[in-house]
This record gives structure tokens, C-alpha cells and sequence, in this order.
């Protein structure tokens, strides 16, 4: 199985302290308006950015792409009255135990964003299996690969020590402070020894799984045109679902009528069939036939364009998706689907439908899925083996933090859940009460095998 993200860490970032969104095949994040839910995907976006490799300053505060600037700047990721902020995550690759390379990857960053923005620390550790020998308990297990070790603010460089297979000889070396460590390490590497070479594929897991995050925010009118045929990987807006839907067509012909049939469900009315209109210039524009006619997308409605790019990006369980127009690299790791609001524009009598197609989208783990939602009837349709994919966001009235935790470790959860399905528990209120604080290792740690 490639690198996927097993968990993000907002150790103390916007509204969280030492908060932790565990990350499986499929994520659902709950809560109230305000409770944090959209800090937390910004969490994820701000790694993802800054996985590219590029300048902190342009990556999250740039106006160029088709994401713009981070919703708030850099300036709005430190906590309120401070000046620094500090994410993570955790990584697996099973796919490196036959290798002898390191399985688990935890990363860690901490920027401070005035006077200029710079990174003043940076870790990364992994878990190989293989037990050091050191007098560090800790560090048997968990090898340190990467540290930064001292900064000088306005330098714009930090000193950092790195693995290279030699208890006690880590090797120091100057880094720039404006971007990841993490993306120039496997520059410093020679990768002439096993060490060195894994270490620089645990830099890479961490970088492909974190650039492999996708937002996915449809907006209809931008669907509505025609595009060039040839643009067919997906961008975050949807505005080339048409070139999309149409290389859907060729290269994946039953996931094309599958997308149909969940077309055809939406409505009332009767849907032969979907076409692409093409101009004399190659650009496509998608159309339905329906009731002896032909609509463009034009004349689509909002929700249905919208579930037509959820619905194509589901089937094709992330593959053919713009990450910032690079060339993925396959099977390098699983791509992290985020949506917003999935329910968005659709009748609460299709949710069940949604929430299939998410389903099926993880089944065959070759993508994750994190949304959010504010359907009943959606949340209603999940079964009991569900919730255990279920985090809720909550935030403290009297501090302002707010808080992640697993569905089934709230308290009271059992008698919670005898009182109805989880959108009519939701719908009453009932879930407002404070969880308790879960901010452990312990679900990596039975991943690593720790526990």
C-alpha cells in the first residue's frame, strides 16, 4: 500500500492546542458553525502548500493558482496575540517494511510568521521496526532523521542535524528558513549508504502523501463553460469538468454509466444519457439528454453541476486530479480528498446516494476522504461501523479552543446513540456537550504496532 496520512497534528494552530484529526479511508468532521471544522482542513492546506517546496510567503499567502491565498494569510494561522504556529502529521507506508525503510513518519514544523515569516524548528522521525542502539528509550524505536538545532531570527537560515546511519555523528548543516527542511534534505543526502537513502524515502512519503491533499470546492458557474478537450485533470473549482467527464469516457467507460446512473437518481425527470457538446475549436461543454432534449451545462442547475464533479472525482477514486499542476507521480502516495459541505445543493433525500459513491471511492484504498456536513439525513445514513470514522469539532466557550474527538470516545456515547440515529441526535442538541480531551499516540501507535 503507498504512503497515506494517518493522522494531522494542530499542536497550535488557529483555534486548536495539542489537537490531533486521525485520518482513515474515510473522515467525517462534525460540528456546529464555528467549532473549528474549517481551521482544521486549513491545517491540512497549509502543509500541502508548503509541501511544494516553495517560499512560505508565496505558498500560503500568493494569489496566483487556482487556490489563491490561504483563507486568512499567514498572519491568521497563529493562535490570537501570538506570532508563531506549529503543525504535523504522521505518515505510514507499508509498502517499506520489505525494504527495511522507515514504515511511520512523524513531521513536525513550528513558523513564526513576523517579522518575516520563517520556520525555527523541524523534525522529522521514523519508525523502521529496528531498535537503535542508544541509551534514549524513546529513540530506539523512533529515529530522529531530521532536527533543526538553532536559528537566528531575520537570517533567513536555520542549522539543522540529519540521520546518516551513524549513532552520535549526525552531520550539521545550514538550511534555508523560508521553506521546508523537509524538501532540501534529500539534496544534502549522498544516498551512497542504506541510511541515507532511507532516510530521503521518508522525506518523500511525507512530501507525496502532503501534496497529494485536494481540495475539492465546485463552483457552478465556472462549470458552465466550454473548455479545451484536452484539459482533463481535474482542477479544485471544477471548471473543466467537462474535459474531465469526457476523458472519463475513453479511458474508464464503466465509471462514465456508473456516473450516469447516479445522474439519472438525482432527478425527476427522466436523463437518457450524458453527452459532451464539442465547438469547432476542440472545447467541450458537458450536456444531458433529457426528455427528448439536450441541456447544456448552462442551463444545469447549481447542485447537480456540483454533484456531477463530486460524483466523477468519487468514481475515479482520485486519480486525474490537478495537484498544482504537477505530474503526479503514480502510486507514490494515496491522494486526500477534502470536501467541504458535501451535501451542498442536494436534496437530503439523496444523501444516502453521496454517501455511497464515498464509500466506494476508499473501498479499494487508493484514495482517502475527509468531508464535513451539516445534513441529518446524511450523518441519519451512516451505520454504527461508521462512527468510528466520525471526529467532532467542538469549541470551549470560555477559552475559545477548540477540540477534536472521535465519535465513539465521547462520554455518555452508548446512551447517546440508544436515543436515535446519529442525525436525529444531532438535530437535538445532545452532542453539545464537552468531550473529553484525546490528544494521544495511541490509534499510530497500534498502527506502528507499539501498543
Amino acid at each position: 500500500m503507498p504512503a497515506r496520512l494517518a493522522q494531522l497534528s494542530l499542536t497550535s494552530f488557529k483555534t486548536f492546542r495539542d489537537a490531533r484529526l486521525p485520518l482513515g479511508d474515510m473522515t467525517l468532521l462534525i460540528g456546529r458553525n464555528s467549532s473549528g471544522k474549517s481551521n482544521a482542513l486549513d491545517g491540512l492546506e497549509v502543509l500541502s502548500r508548503l509541501a511544494e517546496g516553495g517560499d512560505i510567503v508565496d505558498s500560503l499567502d500568493s494569489r496566483r493558482g487556482d487556490e489563491g491565498p490561504l483563507r486568512g494569510g499567514i498572519t491568521g494561522c497563529p493562535p490570537h496575540g501570538e506570532d508563531t504556529f506549529r503543525l504535523g502529521c504522521q505518515v505510514i507506508n507499508f509498502d517499506r517494511v520489505e525494504h527495511g525503510a522507515y514504515v511511520g513518519i512523524i513531521f513536525d514544523v513550528e513558523i513564526r510568521v513576523r517579522p518575516e515569516p520563517e520556520i525555527i524548528s523541524e523534525s522529522l522521525r521514523g519508525f523502521s521496526g529496528k531498535l537503535r542502539r542508544t541509551n534514549d528509550l524513546a529513540g530506539r524505536a523512533f529515529h530522529t532523521l531530521l532536527h533543526g538545532v538553532s536559528s537566528s531570527e531575520g537570517s533567513g537560515s536555520i542549522e539543522a542535524r540529519y540521520y546518516n546511519g551513524r549513532p552520535g555523528r549526525d552531520p550539521k548543516a545550514t538550511f534555508r528558513s523560508s521553506r521546508l527542511l523537509t524538501a532540501q534534505l534529500p539534496l544534502r543526502l549522498d544516498l551512497t549508504t542504506d541510511a541515507e537513502r532511507h532516510v530521503a524515502a521518508a522525506a518523500q512519503d511525507v512530501l507525496d502523501t502532503l501534496r497529494g491533499v485536494f481540495h475539492l470546492d465546485p463552483v457552478p458557474h465556472l462549470m458552465r463553460q466550454y473548455v479545451p478537450s484536452r484539459d482533463i485533470r481535474l482542477r479544485r473549482t471544477a471548471e473543466n469538468i467537462s474535459a474531465v467527464v469526457g476523458h472519463l469516457k475513453h479511458v474508464d467507460p464503466a465509471a462514465y454509466e456508473r456516473l450516469l446512473r447516479h445522474a439519472q437518481a438525482l432527478v425527476d425527470h427522466e436523463i437518457s444519457g450524458i453527452e459532451l457538446i464539442r465547438s469547432e475549436l476542440d472545447d467541450l461543454m458537458l450536456a444531458l439528454r433529457e426528455d427528448g432534449a439536450t441541456t447544456p451545462a448552462r442551463e444545469m442547475s447549481d447542485g447537480l453541476l456540483r454533484f456531477i464533479a463530486i460524483a466523477t472525482t468519487l468514481l475515479r477514486q482520485g486519480r486525474d486530479l490537478d495537484l498544482n499542476r504537477r505530474e503526479p507521480t503514480d502510486g507514490a502516495a494515496i491522494p486526500l480528498l477534502v470536501i467541504e459541505e458535501l451535501e451542498n445543493g442536494l436534496h437530503p433525500s439523496q444523501a444516502s446516494q453521496l454517501l455511497k459513491l464515498v464509500k466506494s471511492a476508499t473501498e479499494e484504498r487508493t484514495a482517502q476522504t475527509v468531508f464535513t456536513t451539516h445534513s441529518p439525513a446524511l450523518l441519519s445514513a451512516l451505520s454504527r461501523e461508521d462512527h468510528r470514522n466520525v471526529v467532532v469539532s467542538t469549541r470551549d466557550r470560555e477559552t475559545g479552543l477548540s477540540r477534536l474527538t472521535k465519535l465513539p470516545d465521547l462520554a455518555g456515547y452508548p446512551s447517546l446513540m440508544a436515543q436515535g440515529d446519529l442525525g436525529a441526535v444531532i438535530t437535538s442538541g445532545l452532542l453539545e456537550q464537552s468531550p473529553p480531551e484525546n490528544d494521544d499516540h495511541t490509534e499510530f501507535d497500534r498502527l506502528m504496532g507499539l501498543g
